[in-house]
């Protein structure tokens, strides 16, 4: 459903793969993995036995995502949610800084997941938990030698048919990727 500037529907994952493919067919020479339970937080351990079997590491992984926030308004406060970290341990910061840079430069609204949920416990006198990721998942069971940062597209109503998101913020995301096709 498209309406009043979003879509509406279970995006989490087909944004996703619609964007990889978009990207393969432009003439993306990159590598992408699609990993299955990452609902139930198992996806971490598919990724984990890719690398180990073609016997690679890495500090540049991208993992694309959804991001939710309780209302449009807060999710409509930026295009793009990165993150410095999870409750796992920290991200690959020379990368998530070189995100944060390219948003600027192309005039992308971005927001650190991180710093959010820090803020608004100090503000509301809780203890959100930072949350636990793939990537972070992923990171702590390789010990820091596979690494990146999020990508994620602010939502609300995460992970159920009537996930909300802008189109200018999946629309930001795109142009955003598309800067690292030669």
């Amino acid at each position: 459903k498209i309406e009043n500037g979003c879509i509406s529907a279970q995006i989490d994952n087909v944004v996703s793969a619609a964007m990889i493919i978009h990207l393969f067919r432009l003439g993306f020479e990159g590598t992408a993995l699609f990993t299955a339970q990452e609902e139930a937080g198992k996806s971490w351990r598919y990724a984990l036995s890719w690398f180990q079997r073609q016997q690679l590491t890495t500090q540049r992984l991208i993992v694309l995502d959804t991001s939710p926030y309780p209302n449009r308004e807060a999710a409509e406060m930026q295009q793009v949610v990165l993150r410095r970290r999870d409750a796992n341990g920290f991200f690959a910061p020379k990368l998530t800084t070189e995100l944060g840079h390219l948003c600027q430069a192309m005039g992308i609204s971005y927001s650190y997941k991180d710093a959010y949920i820090e803020a608004q416990n100090k503000e509301q006198g809780k203890s959100y938990s930072l949350g636990r990721t793939e990537l972070g998942r992923l990171v702590t069971a390789s010990n820091g030698e596979i690494n990146g940062t999020t990508l994620q597209i602010p939502t609300t109503n995460y992970h159920t048919q009537y996930e909300t998101a802008a189109i200018d913020a999946i629309a930001a995301v795109r142009h955003l990727l598309m800067s690292y096709i030669a």
